[in-house]
């Protein structure tokens, strides 16, 4: 695959030949063969490439990224594939359908973000992109198609992604895998308990993909905004899942 050379992600995959381990393998499990998955922040592609090679041809990938570089590596890596199932789109999920600032982060080719003070290091190049509401991008790219996965990884934009996704989530209760971010989240006018809320009024179930420990903690709403409360910790990797 194509990736940039002074990615972290791109070191762990050249020095131990995978990333995220037990977020990968979590992933694959929710997928099946002729299954739809978005994939919103898809950098490189490590989520998607993987996603498409499981749900086949018959299978959808739709991959987001604004950033122009890391797109145009997603794309490079996408024409690798022996299928034609993964369709990179150059944008940014949101609340509406619209154009927003991305800044750059000089530092950390994953970190670019549309709030300036999410950044690692800035150098002070910015752009305007594109984004959709996934719901408006759905109903008319891909009308009566279910969704069946939703991967997130958006630098504290996850409100504004999920709120513009609540539709289709609504109504076809995808799995989602995502980084919860809650200082970045409190920052950019949410919260945590916010997100969580959002799952919870869906009747989802909430664990926590814990790779320091190789484990899944099943937890509930009211133990996980505790957790995330108190945790110093960047991020917390969460999966929801519709009740059964």
């Amino acid at each position: 695959m194509a990736a940039p050379t002074r990615d972290n992600l791109t070191r762990a995959i050249i020095r131990r030949g995978h990333w995220e381990p037990l977020e990968t393998k979590e992933f694959i499990g929710l997928l099946k063969p002729g299954a739809m998955v978005v994939d919103a922040g898809a950098n490189f592609g490590h989520y998607a490439l993987t996603a498409a090679n499981v749900v086949g041809s018959n299978g959808q990938v739709i991959a987001f990224e604004p950033h122009p570089k890391t797109y145009g590596l997603l794309v490079a890596n996408a024409a690798l594939l022996s299928t034609d199932n993964l369709r990179a789109i150059q944008a940014g999920l949101s609340d509406t359908s619209g154009k927003i600032t991305l800044y750059s982060d000089s530092a950390n080719p994953g970190g670019h973000s549309f709030f300036e003070w999410n950044l690692r290091r800035s150098d002070g190049h910015k752009e305007t992109v594109p984004v959709y509401s996934l719901d408006d991008f759905l109903k008319k790219e891909l009308p009566g198609k279910r969704l069946d996965v939703l991967k997130m990884d958006v630098q504290g934009f996850e409100m504004n992604l999920l709120n513009g996704a609540k539709e289709t989530i609504t109504k076809d209760k995808p799995s989602v895998l995502g980084e919860v971010t809650p200082e970045a989240l409190q920052r950019a006018g949410s919260s945590h308990s916010e997100l969580l809320k959002f799952f919870k009024d869906l009747e989802y179930q909430m664990t926590v993909v814990d790779s320091e420990a190789e484990r899944l903690v099943p937890t509930s709403f009211e133990a996980l905004v505790t957790a995330l409360t108190n945790t110093d910790a960047e991020y917390f990797d969460i999966l929801f899942q519709a009740k059964s």
